[in-house]
């Protein structure tokens, strides 16, 4: 179903609402244009009756699709929220420095070690480099 109400989940944003309806109301508008191609109405074309069919059950399926990619993002949001207050909190229970005080982006690694290639003069002039 479309629209579900799960404890778990934060608030749903308003646009991935406001999607989920529009998705429903093109679904509903592929029915009417089914049962339209069995109508009698001169103005109703096989043609243009399934093409709408189809072409509405896309949009549906494209603005329900955007609703549902909307509502995980929330909740991949509030999930990494709520993962970094945690480790705030145990770094203060800990007494540990916070986050703000260390530099973010550098992850630690160890001093690169220079690489060291013994030539002999001799090919070194050769190759013309310049011996230290």
């Amino acid at each position: 179903m479309v629209f579900e109400i799960d404890p778990d989940k934060p608030n749903i944003p308003g646009i991935a609402r406001i999607l989920s309806g529009m998705g429903v109301l093109s679904l509903v508008t592929s029915g009417i244009f089914i049962l339209l191609s069995f109508s009698d109405y001169a103005w109703a074309t096989d043609t243009l009756t399934i093409s709408g069919a189809i072409a509405s059950f896309v949009v549906a399926l494209i603005l329900v699709g955007q609703a549902k990619t909307i509502e995980l993002l929330a909740v991949v949001s509030a999930r990494v929220r709520s993962k970094y207050a945690i480790e705030a909190l145990t770094r203060a229970s800990a007494g540990t420095p916070s986050t703000a005080t260390e530099t973010k982006g550098t992850p630690l690694r160890a001093p690169t070690k220079e690489r060291v290639i013994h030539v002999s003069e001799e090919q070194a002039r050769q190759q013309g480099f310049r011996l230290k």
